[in-house]
């Protein structure tokens, strides 16, 4: 007979599989809210930053502060510089982001801040010591939302350090707000079950397993915590108590199978092996890689045996071995599914490759045989965060190859400008030709002589219009004609009125026309400059574009290769990290090819028991027959 489950491999399990929970955290290097904006270049990259853009935020960010765009904002830029490198995982720019503010920022707030996220760098690196060293330097000036998470990372690093009195401590301190609360229960719980303070343990694990739960978060907790109080119970050998508290999980939940497994090992401890079997073979009917599923595929034959049903036993444990060779041949195919490499491209072929979104998770597999298999890989943090940065070289390559079409776009357009230009230039040059500065400056001169003199002499006829001067001009005639002095008087008189009349008007009007000429004379000034400077620009663009277009032409060049070099190594660390996650697939794949090989071990030990069985019966009543 098979012997039942280690309760206390179960246990472990589970709760290295859990490790301490949280809520939701904040985002890395949330800006304090209320932040007044002085800078445009800092705002921008805070909409991209608040649009969950961090690939853009992160790339705009920097080229502002290496121009100094944002002199106003000096620490709240660095401190979200450093907190995008830390959700990009770039822990070691962001190290030194956080130590450059710490030592030059005199800010209270800023230096918890970055105390805060230096100890959540390091807590992510496993320096669990140096995380606390950090922690231990918080002020209290941190936002409210980052002291909220602050007692929960530092009850995870006492936990990843095997301290799970000073993780007690932490947490039985801690005043966590609402939405903490029931993770702080659960997160000392368990670590006080590892202690071996069952009891204690106990009392928080079931208070959260009978909590009200108003989101599907908080009531996979509940059945988390009432899981785990299971099969503390089972390992304390008190089936009683575990019985009631696993029947709290759902069953349609992601914890059922192991809840319906741990109530039968509840009701068999028990010696009801008849009870037993209803769990049991409600999960034989379910996904046949949930481990718990396939130890189910052992126990119902296990109960059968008790119960002296050796024949329905026998069958059981050969239909278990038959669909553990069929599965582990599924696997195999899976293996070298993985190994030719179809199976990233199918994960991502939904995708919308969106560069830089620092919250996505793989949430959906493609529908295809491997998909039950991809399942169990999805549920793996390893993974996901290597697929995450996998999704993200993908993406980033995109990026560069973008970049290289438009500088090759780029390179088109400054020839086409090059070539514009040459072919305009001569026509140019040659309209350029007909215009004659100098005369006109020399015409400017003579004008100016003559109203200078006018202004001397305060001749008057000097600044009269055309018609004035036209009829100026034939009265002076006529007092210059041989006849005119012989003519009659009222024909002298008369013209001598009209002089007089003119030259009084035009005395009258002399300073307003000086003035008027004077402007005239100032607005050809600015014309004549404008024309000369324009014309010294088109001049010395004829020598100066082309320098231009060789310069453009020459920056293309050098960035064309940079580009090349960094899709270079984009593209080997692409190829490392398909081989990485590829060699975590085959891993995971290979570990439940192994889980099935060593269940098909034991299906067959017990099958040769009862055989072995079946047989000294049959021989004991050969000796007893007369």
């Amino acid at each position: 007979m098979r012997r039942p489950p280690r309760f206390s491999d179960w246990l472990t399990a589970l709760l290295l599989a859990g490790g301490v929970v949280g809520g939701t955290a904040p985002r890395a290097a949330e800006p304090v809210s209320g932040t007044v904006v002085r800078d445009l270049y800092y705002g921008e990259a805070l909409f991209q930053f608040y649009k969950q853009d961090d690939f853009d935020a992160l790339t705009h960010l920097l080229v502002a502060r290496d121009a100094g765009r944002v002199p106003h904002h000096e620490a709240e830029s660095e401190l979200l510089l450093g907190g995008l490198y830390l959700s990009y995982g770039q822990h070691e720019h962001a190290e030194e982001v956080f130590q450059r503010l710490l030592a030059g920022s005199g800010d209270a707030a800023v230096r918890d801040r970055a105390w805060f996220y230096l100890g959540k760098l390091r807590y992510q690196r496993g320096l669990d010591q140096e995380a606390l060293a950090a922690f231990g330097r918080i002020g209290s000036s941190l936002p409210e939302a980052l002291a909220a998470e602050l007692p929960m990372l530092v009850a995870q690093c006492h936990m990843a350090s095997g301290d799970f009195d000073g993780a007690r401590r932490v947490l039985e301190e801690w005043d966590a707000p609402d939405s903490w609360l029931a993770y702080a229960r659960y997160n000392l719980g368990v670590a006080l079950v590892r202690l071996q303070r069952v009891e204690e343990g106990a009392a928080l694990l079931d208070r959260v397993g009978r909590m009200d739960a108003d989101s599907d978060e908080q009531r996979d907790l509940r059945d988390k915590a009432n899981l785990a109080l299971g099969y503390a119970w089972l390992q304390a050998n008190d089936a009683a108590r575990a019985k009631p508290v696993l029947e709290r999980v759902r069953l349609h939940g992601p914890f059922a199978s192991k809840a319906l497994l741990g109530v039968g090992w509840a009701d068999a401890v028990a010696a009801d092996y008849r009870a037993a079997l209803l769990p049991w073979l409600e999960l034989m009917d379910r996904d046949l890689m949930d481990s718990a599923v396939q130890e189910s595929f052992l126990a119902v034959p296990y109960a059968l045996g008790h119960l002296e049903a050796n024949g329905s036993a026998v069958e059981r444990y050969q239909k278990a071995l038959a669909t553990f060779d069929t599965e582990m041949g599924r696997l195999d195919g899976a293996i070298d599914r993985a190994r030719g490499g179809s199976l990233l491209p199918a994960l991502l072929q939904d995708d919308d490759a969106d560069l830089g979104r620092w919250y996505w998770r793989l949430d959906a597999v493609p529908d295809n045989e491997d998909s039950r298999y991809l399942y169990l890989l999805m549920a793996d943090n390893a993974f996901q965060e290597g697929f995450k940065n996998y999704r993200d070289l993908v993406a980033l390559e995109r990026h560069l190859d973008d970049w290289r079409q438009r500088l090759e776009t780029y390179a088109d357009m400054v020839e086409a400008r090059r070539t514009a230009f040459a072919t305009r230039l001569p026509a140019t040059e040659a309209r350029l030709a007909t215009v004659d500065i100098a005369g006109l400056q020399a015409q400017r001169a003579a004008l100016a002589n003559r109203l200078a003199q006018a202004d001397a002499t305060r001749d008057v006829a000097a600044l009269a219009t055309s018609g004035e001067q036209e009829h100026w001009a034939q009265l002076e005639k006529l007092a210059a004609d041989p006849g005119f002095a012989t003519a009659a008087p009222e024909l002298r008189e008369r013209h001598r009125l009209l002089k007089g009349v003119m030259l009084w008007d035009l005395d009258r009007g002399f300073r307003e026309r000086s003035w008027r000429a004077h402007r005239a004379l100032r607005d050809l000034d600015r014309e004549l400059a404008t024309a000369e400077a324009q014309l010294a620009g088109i001049q010395a663009a004829g020598t100066a574009e082309p320098a231009r277009f060789e310069e453009f032409a020459a920056r293309i060049a050098a960035l064309a290769p940079r580009i090349g070099s960094l899709q270079a190594a984009v593209a080997a660390t692409l190829h490392r990290q398909e081989d990485t996650l590829v060699a975590m697939a085959v891993q995971e794949l290979g570990a439940q090819k192994e889980r099935l090989a060593s269940y098909r071990v034991q299906a067959r030990f017990a099958l040769a028991t009862l055989y072995d069985r079946a047989s000294t019966q049959a021989a004991t009543g050969r000796g007893a027959a007369p």
